[in-house]
C-alpha cells in the first residue's frame, strides 16, 4: 500500500486534536516510516502523548484510528505524559531520538533524560543480546535474524557514546560503524555457532566496557 504519510499523520493529528484539545501533548511518528527506510507494507509507529492515559481514551483512539485508510498497519506508543517522564531512562533516550514530532513536543521527556542514558541504552541492550545468543543456541537453535532490530538500536546508542552523534537512518549509520560490527549487521545465513560466536563476543565486551562504573 503506497501511503502519504505526511497526509496520514495530518489526518490522525487533526482527529486527536478534536477528540483531546488542550489534553493532546505530543504526536510523532517512529521506526522506518520516519527514517524514509519503509517498504508498502510497513508498520506505521505513530506517537500519541496525552496529559495522562484513561481506559476511556484508548477507547477514543482506537475508533480515531479505525476510521483512518491501511489500519492493519498502525501501531506505535501511546501514553500520558507522566508515564513517559518516569519511563525506563535509557529506553526514553532512544523513544526521543526515534521521534519525529508533528505536533506538540517531547520537551518533558527530554528534561529528565540523564547524561548517562545513552550509556545505559547500550549496557542494557548488549545485556540483552548475550542472554537471547545464549539461549537460542543452547535451546531454539533458530536464526539470529530476530536481534537484528536489537543490534541496531544498541550500535545506535554506542556511536551516540563515542561521537555524540545520533544517526537515525540505517543506510547512513551502516557505513561509519568499524568494520566487525558492519559484519555483524550484515551477515548472511549461515553458520548458526559462528555468527552466535561473534555476536556473543561482541555483547561481552559491550557489557563491560559500558557497565556503569561504581
Amino acid at each position: 500500500m503506497d501511503l502519504d504519510m505526511q497526509s496520514w499523520m495530518a489526518a490522525l493529528t487533526a482527529a486527536l486534536r478534536q477528540a483531546f484539545g488542550a489534553r493532546l501533548a505530543c504526536v510523532g511518528l517512529q521506526g522506518s516510516r520516519a527514517r524514509g527506510e519503509a517498504g508498502p507494507q510497513s508498520d506505521i509507529d505513530a506517537v500519541v502523548l496525552l496529559d495522562h492515559l484513561a481506559m476511556a481514551d484508548l477507547d477514543t483512539y482506537r475508533a480515531i484510528l479505525d476510521a483512518l485508510p491501511a489500519r492493519s498497519l498502525a501501531c506505535g506508543f501511546v501514553s500520558g505524559v507522566d508515564i513517559l517522564c518516569a519511563w525506563d531512562k535509557a529506553e526514553l533516550f532512544q523513544f526521543c531520538q526515534d521521534t519525529d514530532v508533528v505536533y506538540g513536543s517531547l520537551e518533558a521527556a527530554l528534561a529528565v533524560i540523564p547524561p548517562d542514558a545513552a550509556r545505559q541504552a547500550v549496557h542494557r541492550g548488549a545485556c540483552a543480546i548475550y542472554h537471547a545468543c545464549c539461549h537460542n543456541y543452547l535451546h531454539a537453535q533458530a536464526a539470529l535474524d530476530g536481534l537484528t532490530k536489537s543490534l541496531w538500536f544498541t550500535l545506535q546508542a554506542k556511536y551516540f557514546c563515542d561521537t555524540g552523534r545520533y544517526i537515525r537512518r540505517h543506510r547512513d549509520l551502516l557505513p561509519v560503524l568499524p568494520p566487525a560490527e558492519q559484519a555483524l549487521l550484515t551477515a548472511q545465513p549461515g553458520c548458526l555457532r559462528e555468527h552466535t560466536a561473534r555476536l556473543l563476543d561482541w555483547a561481552a565486551a559491550c557489557i563491560q566496557a559500558y557497565a556503569t562504573p561504581h
